[in-house]
C-alpha cells in the first residue's frame, strides 16, 4: 500500500517569509498538498540569525492556528513547525536560545547555504552542527554548486550524519536544466534521503508538486528507495530517530 507522503520542506505558512501571502493561499496549497497525496507537511519559513525573521515561538503558534483551520475545513494533512534556517556562524547560538525552529520539534535542523557557499565553509558549519548535536538536513543540495558538482563531497557529508534533501520540481523539469540534472544524478546514484516541495505558491513552478516526482523515482530507482526518500527518512525525522544510511 502506498503511504501518504511527508514534505518536510514548505513555505504554506502565511504572512511570515517569502511564501504564501495569505491565509487563503495557504489553505490553497496545502489542499494542492492533499490532493498530491501528501499527509504531513512540515512548515519551514525562512530563518535567517541576526536578521529579521518570525523566531521559533512565533512559528509554532501559526502552525496550530493554521492546523485548526485545516481541521474545520476538513483538509487532511498533518502539520508540524519547522524552518529552513540559512547557515552562519552563529545558527547554533540561534538554535540553542530556542529562537531556530528545528524539523517537529527533533534535533534534525533543515539547513541552508547559499548556492555558491565555499565547501570549506559547508564543511565547517557542519561540524558545528554535528558536534552542538543537531543533524543538518542539506536544504535542496543541488543547487549547492561546490556539493553537487563532486558525489565524494555528497558521501562525505552523508557520513558525517547529514541528510541530503532534493527539491521534486528539480526532479520533474520545473527548475533550471543545471538544477534538474544535479538533482537527477543524486537520486540515481543513491546519495538523495529525502525529496520535498519547497513549495512557495499556489500557482507557478513552486506550487505543491510531488505526485509526478514520484512516479519517476519509482520508475527509475525502485519502490523501496522511493518509500525512503518520500515517507521513511521523513518519519523517523517526525519521531527524532536515528536514520540509517
Amino acid at each position: 500500500m502506498k503511504l501518504p507522503y511527508i514534505d518536510i520542506h514548505n513555505h504554506s505558512l502565511p504572512g511570515v517569509d517569502d511564501g504564501a501571502r495569505s491565509l487563503d493561499e495557504s489553505i490553497f496549497m496545502l489542499r494542492q498538498a492533499a490532493d498530491e497525496g501528501i499527509g504531513t507537511v512540515i512548515l519551514t519559513p525562512h530563518q535567517k540569525p541576526g536578521r529579521e525573521c518570525a523566531d521559533r515561538d512565533r512559528i509554532e503558534e501559526k502552525v496550530r492556528q493554521l492546523q485548526t483551520t485545516l481541521d474545520e475545513q476538513q483538509i487532511p494533512v498533518k502539520l508540524y513547525p519547522g524552518a529552513e534556517v540559512l547557515y552562519s556562524y552563529d545558527m547554533t547560538a540561534f538554535l540553542r536560545r530556542e529562537k531556530a525552529c528545528p524539523l517537529a520539534d527533533s534535533h534534525y535542523v533543515l539547513t541552508e547555504f547559499l548556492p555558491d557557499a565555499e565547501w570549506t565553509y559547508i564543511q565547517n558549519g557542519v561540524y558545528e552542527l554535528r558536534n552542538a548535536g543537531y543533524i543538518p538536513v542539506i536544504a535542496h543540495t543541488e543547487r549547492c554548486l561546490n556539493v553537487a558538482c563532486d558525489l565524494d563531497r555528497v558521501d562525505e557529508l552523508r557520513e558525517s550524519g547529514c541528510l541530503i534533501q532534493i527539491n521534486a520540481g528539480n526532479l520533474t523539469g520545473l527548475g533550471m536544466d543545471r538544477l534538474k540534472k544535479s538533482a537527477k544524478r543524486l537520486v540515481k546514484e543513491q546519495l538523495a534521503d529525502i525529496v520535498a516541495t519547497d513549495a512557495h505558491r499556489a500557482s507557478g513552478s513552486r506550487q505543491v508538486r510531488i505526485a509526478d516526482c514520484a512516479a519517476w523515482i519509482r520508475r527509475k530507482c525502485g519502490t523501496s528507495y522511493a518509500e525512503r526518500l518520500l515517507y521513511e527518512n521523513a518519519a523517523a525525522i517526525l519521531k527524532d530517530e536515528e536514520i540509517p544510511l
